[in-house]
């Protein structure tokens, strides 16, 4: 391992320690480490990082692939957050874990990722009204063919992983993160037959009536199109475990973290 990139959770002191505990260990390793909370944003001509470390909950690890330029590089995420559903480990397990990851011991995960704009999305893209408190008049196409044109609060378009995120909270389904599937979900339509569904390879295409706003892993992007396509992307998300992941695993942390 040559390059590690650091992210905590801002406002965390506890995170801001693990960083730095991490940051010695991996320097007394003689890895070179880049902590993200130092630069705005990464240009592509500085080294590429061999693996990144997120130390908060999971809007810190999707912040960390967008600063980084959204690149497919293995991430490891701690939990210093709240839910942690994207986390590996929680806080206490670092320090057993940690030599073996600096060496390189460990495993990879590959995810679906999608892409839209010219950027890859790890858990949702959200296509709304750009005004707050409006709904937007939105008609929906799969696979070049036209599904429904309803009013609503917006579409999200999640991939499997991102499933547990906002899609999960505007009622879609809990879907496996192995399967290379999009779920589709309309927020609030304002019709009573509109329901999520989960489609395979193909491309939604949602088409608005009126101004829009864009919004990738909750980073609001400016948009000037009236129609956005989503697809899945050829890139992959790469995550580092240490312990073989489950799906009953992720069902029984949303359960104890959210009742």
């Amino acid at each position: 391992m040559e390059v590690l990139y650091l992210s905590h959770r801002p406002g965390s002191r506890a995170a801001q320690e693990a960083e730095n505990k991490v940051a010695s260990q991996a320097e007394s390793m003689g890895i070179e480490v880049v902590r993200l909370s130092e630069i705005e944003r990464v240009d592509g001509t500085g080294r590429k990082p061999s693996i990144i470390i997120s130390l908060g909950g999971d809007g810190t690890l999707l912040r960390a692939r967008a600063k980084v330029g959204n690149a497919s590089v293995p991430f490891l995420s701690v939990n210093y957050g709240g839910l942690g559903a994207l986390s590996e480990l929680e806080p206490e397990e670092l320090d057993e874990w940690l030599p073996k990851i600096l060496k390189g011991d460990f495993m990879v995960e590959e995810r679906a990722l999608l892409e839209t704009e010219n950027r890859t999305a790890l858990n949702e893209v959200l296509v709304k009204s750009s005004e707050i408190g409006k709904s937007a008049l939105i008609t929906l196409r799969v696979g070049g063919h036209y599904l429904f044109k309803a009013r609503g609060d917006g579409i999200i378009v999640a991939t499997p992983t991102g499933s547990s995120a906002y899609a999960f909270s505007a009622g879609g389904p809990l879907v496996d993160p192995s399967l290379t599937a999009m779920v589709v979900v309309p927020v609030a339509p304002f019709f009573w037959g509109i329901r999520p569904f989960v489609i395979g390879d193909s491309e939604v295409s949602v088409i608005a009536h009126e101004s829009i706003a864009l919004v990738i892993d909750g980073e609001r992007i400016a948009c000037g199109a009236r129609e956005v396509s989503v697809r899945l992307s050829k890139e992959r998300a790469k995550f580092i475990r240490v312990k073989p992941f489950s799906f009953s695993g992720l069902y029984r942390k949303l359960e104890s973290r959210l009742v």
